[in-house]
């Protein structure tokens, strides 16, 4: 009876995992549509930066900090971009996937929806 249990929490776990391995996957590649984009849009879709840093080399890092709560417990998100010469050279994220799926958007203005 405790090995069918464990192999029935095995299983699960594995597809939990699966599924979770999935998600991050669309979300990478959702990001990876902010590349080539120019700077405007992404003020256009995320407003003003809650953080940015200019640095000597002439890219900016701008960077939104997210919160995200409900009844049972509070997550966070943090989306970062890296602009030169007007335009995005790769964008990130990262933080817990309710957030995540929650605050992210494309050039598009697009959300993810699971």
């Amino acid at each position: 009876m405790k090995q069918r249990i464990l192999i029935i929490a095995t299983i699960f776990g594995l597809i939990t995992i699966s599924s979770c391995a999935g998600l991050l996957r669309k979300y990478d590649a959702y990001m990876e549509d902010w590349k080539g984009q120019n700077e405007e849009l992404v003020y256009k879709i995320y407003g003003p930066p809650m953080r940015s840093q200019m640095l000597k080399d002439g890219r900016k890092l701008v960077a939104y900090d997210f919160q995200h709560a409900n009844s049972e417990r509070s997550s966070h998100c943090v989306v970062n971009f890296e602009i030169r010469d007007s335009l995005v050279q790769s964008a990130s994220y990262s933080g817990n996937h309710s957030a995540v799926s929650h605050y992210l958007k494309g050039p598009n203005d697009k959300k993810l929806v699971d």
